[in-house]
Order: C-alpha cells, then sequence, then structure tokens
C-alpha cells in the first residue's frame, strides 16, 4: 500500500483516504469528509459509519492510495 505522511489540512480533501496512528499503533483508517484547516482539524469516516475528529496534533496521518489493501 503506498501512503503518503499529512503534515497540513490544506491538503486533504473529501473523499481522501486516511489512516492515522499514535506511534506505532493503528488508531483509525477511513475517508475525509470535511476539513477545518485553519485548525488542523478534519472529519473522517470508517468503513462501518463511525465518524472520528482528527487533530494533526494528536496523531501521525497518511494519506492512502489505491489499492487499499
Amino acid at each position: 500500500m503506498e501512503r503518503e505522511r499529512v503534515l497540513t489540512c490544506a491538503g486533504l480533501v473529501p473523499g481522501d483516504m486516511i489512516h492515522a496512528q499514535v506511534g506505532a499503533v493503528l488508531q483509525f483508517v477511513g475517508c475525509v469528509t470535511e476539513t477545518q484547516a485553519e485548525h488542523e482539524l478534519f472529519w473522517a469516516v470508517d468503513s462501518i459509519g463511525q465518524r472520528r475528529l482528527i487533530d494533526l496534533g494528536s496523531y501521525e496521518v497518511y494519506r492512502l492510495y489505491p489499492p487499499f489493501l
């Protein structure tokens, strides 16, 4: 799986697939739905519909590129 580290919300757009981790521990995988670039926050939803607010200051976030598996 190809991935790219996200350092700012300015580069994220709705529809981007991401995964968020703390250290080496995966915390969330989902699709970006909304961004608040001025606060470095974004909303994402996972495959079962759970929505999460992600703070770039708290997580290492990576944009995922197909194929996702």
